[in-house]
């Protein structure tokens, strides 16, 4: 899975070509912690895009390390870091044949049995240049998601905070952290357990516009066309996963 790296201002272009790297825990991990965001069964967390998000436990040895069915949970995430054969399931003999069995005079009843369901939920929110409060749209779509989450046996939700690329690379890499945070407390005051949230900040890495935006003027906080034009950059994507 790649890792994150700094962007350099002429590589915003490509940037949708890098995976979402693991979600970081704002609360201390233990020492026992898994190396992956991982849901009730034990199972790595996916993003959308189908990568496994990190936790600040994470570490080649503990990715190799830690075991989900007897194998290191690297393979299903990270397989380059570990030998191939560990991997694989061990050789299990062929059964002997079966023994024939008459027939039996009317088939067995058939009963449909029906268990619980992944449900993956996402949302957005948005905000003005330069902060990180919350605005009323964002607050109604982020209480419609409260709403629903009430309904679920929830797992995790991540939180995700990203910035436009006016100002320098470490102001916006702190407001994508600020507002990831800011996500972090609203729904938990509306409810959602501290525990279960995960937040992160990518700062200007990940923009969602693709040069759509590269002449209208100088990076600067007064220039108002351009700042209008990168207000989607200005988010936080949020991602849940619960069982219904």
């Amino acid at each position: 899975m790649p890792l994150p790296f700094p962007l350099g201002r002429r590589s915003r272009q490509s940037v949708f070509a890098l995976a979402l790297a693991g979600a970081m825990a704002t609360a201390s991990a233990a020492d026992d912690a898994p190396p992956y965001v991982v849901d009730g069964s034990g199972q790595a967390t996916r993003s959308e895009s189908g990568l496994c998000w990190r936790t600040g436990n994470w570490s080649p040895a503990a990715a190799r390390g830690t075991l989900v069915d007897g194998k290191p949970v690297a393979c299903g995430c990270e397989p380059e870091l570990v030998a191939v054969a560990d991997c694989e399931p061990p050789a299990v003999p062929a059964p002997p044949p079966a023994t024939p069995v008459a027939p039996a005079t009317a088939p067995p009843e058939v009963r449909e049995i029906v268990g619980p369901t992944k449900v993956k939920l996402s949302a957005e929110a948005r905000f003005r240049f330069g902060t990180s409060v919350l605005e009323g749209e964002s607050r109604q779509r982020l209480d419609q998601l409260a709403q629903e989450l009430e309904d679920l046996d929830l797992e995790v939700v991540l939180a995700v905070g990203h910035a436009d690329r006016i100002g320098s690379e470490r102001y916006n890499q702190e407001i994508s952290e600020k507002r990831a945070a800011e996500i972090k407390a609203y729904l938990i005051g509306r409810g959602v357990p501290a525990n279960r949230i995960y937040t992160e900040g990518k700062g200007e890495k990940q923009p969602a516009h693709l040069g759509d935006c590269d002449d209208l003027g100088r990076e600067h906080r007064r220039n108002q066309r351009l700042i209008a034009c990168l207000a989607a950059d200005r988010r936080v994507e949020i991602e849940v996963i619960g069982v219904r």
